[in-house]
């Protein structure tokens, strides 16, 4: 099943604010993925601030994601301007998503569907990966919505997309005090437009919703060995031995154990073999770190390898993406002389967009601007 973050923000266009000062906002706050809502302004002012939105991310990192609602004429757009948004939110007067599959540029996208009952609950499009269920309760963003299905219509609903699966987001009206019921009742994520934005410190509300929805659904288990994944500088070596520590369990560096076993720095190696080099000693050590339950860090490259996926899931490990902004990562990695490929800014971003596909098929850590210490506590507060 896809996974979400347990926070989905979404624009709001009847602000001030801009829609994509909105979304370059919540991205900087630390939400690796924002839904671009333009409605009701016009076809040629969402245009313009969802390229900008789009534009900004790339330069970013890719960071946020963005995806685009209801409008498939604007991700078309574009999508042909090399500006490919992590995918399309399509409600149920919409292009049908196995439609919007098919638009040039467009057959990568993550599609999600609005349902709002049973009949729709269970006729999802095959093309979509993740699905609203809702209203919730009534909300101001969204005029004529359909009647609210409270909570045991959203946990009759979730039941019925992940028995197809597809990860439930709830929607309509949500509020931090309905995290833990709506977790509890099978969602996988939680979209909010209102309370993200009444909110002085957005990043304090998805903090609280993530540890809300870890006390609920723990990303792994005691005992269970971890493997945790994501970009150079978010922070996976200090979260992996702070994670260790308090399980009782080994830690391993995976970069550091080649460079173990090769009697020289990962840059040395780089500049000798090449990166293919350096990627055939990941795939070649890995298994012997996961032979017994320990606490794994990988390098930044190394998930994107689907051996080293396969050997992670074989060995039964839990995978956890340290989910961090790549610009946090760059301050704290960029020009460092022992890695190889953080030397040029935008290098470092463009290969951050490249790698994040495949960080996010793990469940995601999002530290909110929080210590690698707070993180493990919230992490093992079950």
């Amino acid at each position: 099943m896809l996974s979400l973050p347990p926070l989905y923000p979404i624009t709001d266009a009847s602000l001030v604010e801009p829609l994509s000062a909105q979304i370059r906002r919540l991205g900087e706050a630390g939400f690796p993925l924002v839904q671009f809502r333009g409605k009701p302004l016009g076809a040629k002012e969402q245009w313009i601030e969802l390229r900008t939105a789009l534009a900004e991310a790339a330069a970013n990192g890719g960071w946020p994601m963005v995806c685009v609602n209801d409008r498939a004429d604007l991700a078309l757009l574009a999508a042909r301007e090399g500006l490919v948004p992590w995918g399309l939110h399509l409600g149920q007067g919409d292009l049908p998503a196995a439609e919007a599959k098919r638009l040039p540029g467009l057959a990568e996208a993550h599609l999600g569907a609005s349902t709002h009952e049973a009949g729709e609950w269970e006729a999802v499009d095959a093309a979509c990966d993740h699905a609203g269920v809702g209203p919730f309760r009534g909300t101001r963003t969204k005029a004529g919505h359909a009647a609210p299905i409270g909570l045991e219509g959203l946990r009759a609903g979730c039941a019925a997309l992940r028995a197809q699966d597809l990860a439930p987001v709830a929607i309509g009206g949500l509020t931090l005090a309905d995290a833990a019921a709506c977790f509890e009742a099978g969602a996988e994520s939680l979209a909010m437009v209102g309370e993200v934005h009444r909110t002085d410190d957005p990043a304090a509300l998805g903090w609280e919703v993530q540890r809300q929805r870890w006390r609920v659904r723990p990303p792994f288990r005691r005992g269970q060995g971890l493997a945790i994944v994501g970009g150079s500088g978010a922070g996976k070596t200090t979260l992996g031995r702070e994670l260790a520590r308090r399980l009782a369990l080994p830690f391993h560096d995976l970069d550091g154990a080649i460079e173990a076993r090769e009697g020289r720095p990962v840059a040395a190696i780089f500049s000798a073999g090449g990166e293919s080099a350096f990627r055939a000693l990941e795939s070649a050590l890995l298994p012997d770190l996961l032979a017994t339950p320990a606490v794994v860090a990988l390098g930044g490259g190394a998930w994107e390898s689907p051996v080293n996926r396969e050997a992670v899931r074989t060995a039964g490990f839990a995978p956890l993406w340290l989910a961090e902004a790549p610009a946090r990562a760059w301050v704290r990695a960029g020009q460092d002389p022992n890695r190889p490929l953080a030397q040029d800014r935008a290098a470092f971003m463009a290969r951050w967009a490249a790698r994040q596909p495949a960080w996010s098929l793990a469940p995601m850590a999002l530290a909110f601007g929080h210590s690698s210490r707070e993180l493990a506590s919230a992490l093992l507060d079950w």
